[in-house]
């Protein structure tokens, strides 16, 4: 049973250490002639320049975010950095359409569209075209993903299946993190800051030129996070971490180019299961990617990007050791001046062993198992009046061993009658295959509980605006409706079926305002209403339908204000409100941080930072069907230095 929890209000701490602490480390490094300037302007890209920011994921070719015929939002560098975030959950908050919960001090819940939990598993996530989405249990584990936030270059986020282009999983969403080129982070880089929930952080970065046309970078990062409240059981949720990797460029700037990269981390996390069971889950990683780009002629590109991930997760419940190697091949090319056709093809084979802490009471048999999982898509942007008027037709072959071989169609029509505004629409399918639990959890060595469980299914349907209103003021809505089918249910003696659907509907709103050239805001607004229901043939317990339909906010608003008070001061302020969560008896919300951030000296910035400022601690979000024990987000504090040089 869900816990019900009140938001009380509380006392802000001071933040004259933080301050003391900031001015005196800085005032100990000396100045630096040739440094680059960290801090940018509101003025580095104009609200006509963030609309046409080019973006990869919607298309698979590059294309101004306004054109696009998808709901895309994307974050950019500063976005993030004005944002004052430590982690990507946490950036995507900003997103329209996007829920993000703290399950925890370490775990967070993130989905798009509905069905949020820490176990959500409809949402497909990539770091520069390698998926994170882990086949264990069908999602993210975002504890793991601490990229260093200075290195990403965009956030890409689809709202909306993804199937044709993406592949099964990309049920209802894609975010694709766009990591920045090696040639674009040259320099040294540290950056430190101490807080009383972020307790330390620590990183730095250093990219060099290896040649003419070579460039490359190594990075290393460092944490440690304090527990969070808990008013049922001392909280056992700290967390820490180390991750490194490196970057590697070649390109020859005519029609070659080359990149490899590769990282590697290791993390603790504590989770408390019941009032006297106690864990600490290990997760260690490490990853190699290679990407090939070769121009053939004019409007005519290869691409072909493989990569190898190792993961050992070990915890109480399950302990996996995976290897995935993936292989995947594309073509852009243009035919005739009316079609641009994009096809490719993939190959992913998985390789794990995955034992249980309770063996033959539960189990996951077999305890090894090998997988592939094979695609080929082909899409055409047909050109139906030029500059105005463009149709997408797409559709992707996949098989994996998973779920029975599907086709995933879509169909998109983007109509821009001027450069200020573009209208689109779309219908699109996408699959949620089972995850290795789901498909071979078994009781008693006999008792599988997934053997009649298949793939789920969503048809969604799609239109949006977004028009560039005046040089200060720009605006994207879309409104969707979404049919699933095949959902999972739980069945009577435990198994799993096919037997829910059901559909959600709702709209999504961003608008940038710049009424000064000192001060931009930023407003997301997001509405979502569920209904479920079981086919006659279900045995299920029906009150299950209530709980996962109210998982997720029926209204989400955030505001963001970026104010440049003068050539060496930044203030930041983020508000946001979060509708009650019915299924959990978890009370709306509304929450506030601020930022200072003072440029000492060129390439020197330090920023004071408040989270959650309006309640000593309050609830976001829980695991789906059961109790973590209480776990609250704590108000926080930390100061920030960073030194480019």
């Amino acid at each position: 049973m869900a816990r019900k929890a009140a938001v009380p209000a509380g006392s802000t701490t001071p933040l004259v250490t933080l301050l003391v602490l900031g001015v005196g480390a800085a005032a100990l490094i000396p100045d630096v002639a040739s440094a680059l300037t960290s801090t940018g302007s509101l003025k580095q890209l104009s609200v006509e320049e963030l609309m046409n920011v080019e973006v990869y994921s919607a298309s698979r070719h590059l294309e101004p975010t306004q054109a696009a015929p998808s709901a895309i939002f994307v974050l950019t560098n500063e976005d993030i950095r004005r944002s004052h975030v430590t982690s990507v959950p946490e950036a995507l908050r900003l997103v329209p359409g996007v829920q993000v919960g703290r399950v925890d001090a370490n775990k967070w819940a993130v989905s798009m569209r509905g069905f949020n939990s820490r176990e959500a598993n409809k949402l497909l996530v990539l770091v520069d075209g390698r998926s994170i989405y882990d086949p264990l249990f069908s999602g993210t584990l975002w504890e793991s993903q601490d990229i260093m936030l200075e290195d990403i270059d965009r956030v890409e986020v689809i709202r909306g299946p993804g199937g044709t282009l993406w592949g099964a999983n990309a049920f209802n969403g894609v975010i694709n993190i766009v990591t920045r080129g090696a040639q674009d982070t040259q320099g040294a880089l540290v950056s430190a800051s101490v807080g009383d929930e972020e307790r330390y952080t620590v990183a730095g970065r250093y990219g060099w030129q290896v040649s003419e046309d070579q460039y490359a970078r190594v990075y290393a990062k460092v944490y440690d996070r304090d527990t969070g409240f808990s008013s049922l059981a001392p909280p056992y949720d700290a967390s820490r971490m180390v991750r490194g990797g490196f970057r590697w460029d070649w390109s020859d700037d005519s029609n070659d180019r080359l990149r490899v990269s590769g990282d590697f981390f290791e993390a603790r996390s504590g989770i408390r299961e019941t009032t006297t069971l106690v864990q600490d889950v290990d997760h260690r990683g490490r990853n190699l990617l290679a990407r090939w780009d070769h121009s053939i002629a004019t409007g005519n590109t290869v691409q072909l990007q493989a990569y190898y991930d190792h993961v050992d997760y070990e915890s109480f419940g399950f302990d996996q050791h995976r290897d995935t190697y993936d292989v995947e091949l594309q073509q852009n090319f243009q035919a005739g001046s009316r079609h641009l056709f994009v096809w490719g093809a993939g190959l992913r084979e998985m390789h794990d062993d995955t034992s249980s802490g309770l063996s033959g009471l539960v189990d996951v048999l077999p305890l090894r198992r090998n997988d592939s999982l094979t695609n080929v898509f082909i899409q055409d942007t047909i050109a139906l009046s030029p500059d105005k008027l463009n149709l997408t037709l797409g559709v992707k072959y996949e098989d994996t061993d998973y779920a029975a071989s599907e086709w995933l169609p879509n169909l998109r029509l983007a109509y821009t009658p001027n450069a200020q505004q573009t209208w689109w629409a779309s219908i699109g399918e996408a699959t949620r295959v089972p995850s290795r639990l789901e498909s071979d959890l078994t009781f008693f060595s006999v008792l599988r509980l997934g053997d009649n469980f298949r793939a789920e299914h969503v048809r969604a349907y799609e239109i949006g605006h977004r028009q560039l209103v005046s040089p200060e003021l720009w605006y994207d809505v879309a409104v969707f409706y979404n049919d699933y089918d095949d959902l999972r249910s739980g069945e009577a003696g435990g198994q799993l079926g096919n037997f829910m659907h059901g559909n959600s509907r709702g709209a999504e709103l961003a608008v940038r305002w710049e009424p000064a050239g000192n001060w931009r805001v930023d407003a997301a607004y997001t509405y979502l209403i569920m209904n479920l229901g079981l086919d006659p043939a279900s045995t299920s317990d029906r009150g299950q339908l209530g709980y996962i339909q109210d998982l997720a906010a029926r209204h989400q608003v955030t505001l963001r204000a970026a104010v440049d008070i003068a050539d060496n001061l930044q203030f930041d302020a983020t508000a946001r409100y979060v509708d009650a969560l019915l299924s959990l008896q978890f009370p709306a919300y509304t929450e506030l941080d601020l930022a200072l951030t003072w440029t000492a000296r060129p390439g020197l910035d330090v920023s004071l930072v408040g989270q959650n400022l309006l309640h000593s601690h309050h609830p976001e979000q829980d695991f789906a069907f059961s109790d973590s024990m209480g776990a609250e987000v704590q108000r926080g504090f930390y100061g920030r230095i960073v030194w480019h040089f």
